[in-house]
This record gives structure tokens, sequence and C-alpha cells, in this order.
């Protein structure tokens, strides 16, 4: 099992868009990292992303390229200021490839607890559209395989 963690893209201020969804360059680099994503043979079986919209076009635009067999969808929990705990054990359980598209601090904490089990460490720059691929390691943490950020793919 792989597990991607994918921040959303770029996203419209809030006077400009009370729903923040993605500027036009922010929905450009979603599609983009999809289609490098693609282009380097990822597969995922789902794709899961929280309540907020800048998160949902995100995970739209990635799978323009990539088609999850299980689809798309929608998950409590992943907003920029729960707590990621429920969702390592959550993880733990998963057996198929998946993508979470979520938001900051959000990722930076699930990311710290999965691979260091401490969610105060801050392990990677975690960039608009930024993606990181991590495989488990055998003793309940995960190791990170790769990261991609948006000025390797543009």
């Amino acid at each position: 099992m792989l597990l991607y963690l994918v921040r959303h893209g770029e996203a419209k201020r809030e006077d400009e868009d009370p729903e923040r969804g993605l500027t036009d360059n922010g929905m450009r680099h979603a599609r983009r990292m999809g289609e490098f994503l693609a282009f380097m043979d990822v597969s995922l079986d789902a794709v899961v992303h929280s309540t907020k919209k800048r998160a949902a076009e995100t995970a739209r635009a990635l799978t323009e390229s990539i088609r999850p067999t299980a689809g798309i969808r929608e998950e409590k929990g992943l907003s920029p200021n729960d707590d990621p705990a429920p969702w390592v054990e959550r993880i733990n359980a998963m057996t198929a490839d998946t993508a979470i598209v979520g938001h900051l601090p959000f990722l930076d904490r699930l990311l710290g607890l999965l691979v260091l089990g401490d969610a105060g460490r801050t392990i990677i720059d975690f960039r608009p559209a930024g993606t990181v691929c991590l495989k488990p390691s055998g003793d309940g943490r995960w190791l990170i395989a790769w990261v991609l950020g948006p000025e390797v793919i543009w």
C-alpha cells in the first residue's frame, strides 16, 4: 500500500471567494501534478479530500489524469485544524493505494505522526499542489518514498 499526501492547489483570497476555491494557477498546477503522477505510473484506488472547496477542486483536477478505481470522496476530519491522530489509525488499517488531499497545518501534523510519531515535527515544506508518497516501514511507522513540489513539474 502506498499513501499520497497532497496539499490543495493555490486558493483564492477570502475576499475574492468566501469558499476559497482554486485560482487559475492553482487549478493548472493541480492538473499538472495529476498529469505528472500519471506519467510516473502512479495508480490510485481512492482519493479522499476535505470538505473545503479548494481540496475538492484539487482532488477532481488530479483525477482527470489518474482515475482511482474507487473514485473520489469527501471525508470529515481533514480540515486545517483537525486532529490527525484518528487518521493515523485509519491509514494503518488501509490496504488500498490512497491519496489524501488536504491542508496545512493538518498535513504537516499527519506526516509528522506517520513518520516520526510526533505531530509537532515539520518534515517538509508542503507547497501548494505538492505531493508526498509514503510507504509502510513494517514497524508501524511510514517512510517517505519521494516528494514532489510544484517547482519540479512546471
